[in-house]
């Protein structure tokens, strides 16, 4: 549960005439929660005497409405597919959840935004053990492998296209 500022509290002081930073000081609340409060209580429609029936959550509904609104809710990703998608080459996260996003915006559900896409398929990942480690001693061995697709040039000399590979090599640590 977040921390609720002490809205009743804040109140019985003002009502007593209390200045914002005496009351700020009292409660050990910030002077602007104290201020948001009293502004809050001069726009209200409700006098003192009902306020002091109604309960602390009753009296912080009130003054704080927002808290209390449902939070947006996405359309569901299908991790199991990121997955499956991320197998093929040339396939990043980025561009699945561009493809997420595209496929929300067309049945104009909300969807979620990258770090949030990201952050669950890294939860999906650790929930079903899909990663594997692997124990290196540093140095002692190297990983090589081809990189993507292959890209073309023009050698200058022979004035042709050439076929070019991406060979990428390291030595892991872990």
């Amino acid at each position: 549960m977040f921390k609720k500022t002490k809205v009743r509290q804040i109140l019985e002081l003002l009502h007593k005439d209390l200045s914002a930073r005496g009351i700020s000081k009292t409660l050990k609340v910030s002077r602007n929660s104290v201020t948001f409060v009293k502004e809050s209580y001069e726009k209200c429609d409700k006098d003192w005497d009902e306020i002091c029936v109604m309960n602390d959550d009753e009296i912080y509904q009130l003054f704080y409405p927002h808290t209390f609104r449902p939070r947006n809710r996405f359309a569901p990703v299908y991790y199991s597919y990121v997955h499956s998608g991320l197998k093929k080459a040339g396939v990043t996260e980025m561009l699945l959840w561009e493809e997420y996003c595209e496929k929300c915006n067309t049945q104009g559900v909300s969807h979620c935004c990258y770090a949030t896409f990201a952050n669950g398929y890294k939860r999906f990942i650790a929930d079903k053990n899909y990663t594997s480690h692997i124990e290196h001693k540093p140095g002692a061995t190297l990983e090589v492998d081809w990189s993507g697709p292959t890209m073309s040039y023009k050698d200058s000399d022979k004035r042709e296209q050439q076929t070019a590979y991406l060979f990428v090599a390291a030595f892991p640590y872990s």
